[in-house]
């Protein structure tokens, strides 16, 4: 039977297929049910996994939705309301949040540099954190890297390659608080699957995106060139640096430094944590005292002086629960320290 074209009805329909075909893409669901979607709206495990990619450990085929609300509200007060009754605190001194960011940090998601972490957080309203965001973590393959064995040792053997064990290690030792209990960590992972990476936060050119669209066509090497090309558009490992103090001889003093740069520093990293003492019991603010206290100290090796905290932090002990963590090169560099520097010297009218 032929079509009748000049049928209202008819031009709707041949329409909405073509946009349907020109935008989505169409997979079977665990259910043997086949959806079509939007491409750029696609998740960027589900599309790996149509293309052949091996699974991850962690990989999980659909999140809960109310799962994922509770593992929010753990993640941004470290318990949740149930029956009418809180929860157990996961830690009485920290909260996710105070080391982690929850969205983008990145413009472009395959640079790791200090420099372009801090223009994005500056730009976009974001803290400046010494944690890796919380945006995307489903899709990594590897956590706790590099130089973070120096200071957990055989604690990150189990949580570099396990999206699971390494949430436990952060609630237990870097939070000092607990191990969660299986619902807390089922809820917190289903959060972290419904903010994973979409096809839209990558990269692509319109020939790759074109070419996952149609992913159902392409020939076993193409699939395998388009996955590489997929796992290269973002970070799957984020690297690890730990800088010794910088010794005296080889400190700037802020000399040449930015101290406009060193106070959206100083605003977005020190003040998330020590304005008006939210986290710890010492208050920072923009007076001359703060910047005194600072620049007395500034050549020493203590906690007092930014060359030794911000590269050593400091740990958890009686009485002192809520320690400093370090921050990584990759999470501020030498040239931003020497900004801060520039800034603190600068309060200090020195």
């Amino acid at each position: 039977m032929k079509t009748k074209l000049n049928n209202p009805l008819t031009f709707i329909l041949v329409g909405a297929a073509i946009i349907v075909t020109f935008l989505g893409f169409k997979f079977k669901n665990e259910n043997g049910i086949y959806r079509t979607m939007n491409v750029q709206k696609a998740n960027v495990s589900d599309v790996l996994k149509f293309l052949g990619d091996d699974e991850m450990v962690h990989s999980m085929e659909n999140f809960d939705t109310e799962k994922a609300r509770i593992g929010e509200e753990l993640i941004l007060n470290g318990r949740t309301k149930i029956d009418s009754k809180y929860s157990k605190r996961i830690s009485k001194y920290f909260v996710c949040t105070d080391c982690h960011n929850l969205g983008r940090e990145f413009e472009v998601l395959t640079d790791e540099s200090a420099e372009a972490r801090l223009n994005y957080a500056d730009e976009n309203g974001i803290s400046f954190m010494p944690g890796s965001t919380f945006w995307g973590i489903y899709n990594r393959t590897s956590f706790y890297n590099n130089d973070y064995e120096k200071k957990y040792d055989l604690l990150v053997v189990d949580s570099r390659d396990t999206l699971e064990n390494a949430v436990q290690l952060c609630a237990k030792y870097c939070s000092s608080g607990r191990y969660l209990d299986g619902w807390e960590l089922e809820s917190i992972m289903h959060y972290y699957k419904k903010n994973e990476l979409k096809i839209e936060d990558l990269s692509l050119s319109e020939n790759d995106t074109k070419n996952v669209q149609k992913y159902a066509k392409l020939k076993k090497g193409e699939k395998t060139d388009l996955i590489e090309t997929i796992k290269s558009s973002y970070v799957q490992a984020y690297g690890a640096t730990f800088l010794p103090t910088m010794p005296t001889d080889k400190r700037k003093y802020g000399e040449g430094g930015n101290p406009e740069t060193g106070k959206k520093i100083y605003n977005k990293s020190c003040l998330h944590c020590h304005s008006s003492g939210r986290v710890t019991n010492l208050k920072l603010d923009h007076s001359s005292l703060t910047g005194g206290m600072f620049w007395r100290n500034i050549k020493k090796y203590s906690d007092k002086s930014l060359y030794q905290i911000v590269r050593h932090g400091t740990y958890s002990m009686t009485g002192r629960k809520q320690y400093m963590p370090l921050y990584t090169e990759e999470k501020m560099s030498d040239e931003q320290l020497n900004d801060l520097v520039a800034y603190i010297k600068q309060l200090a009218k020195k």
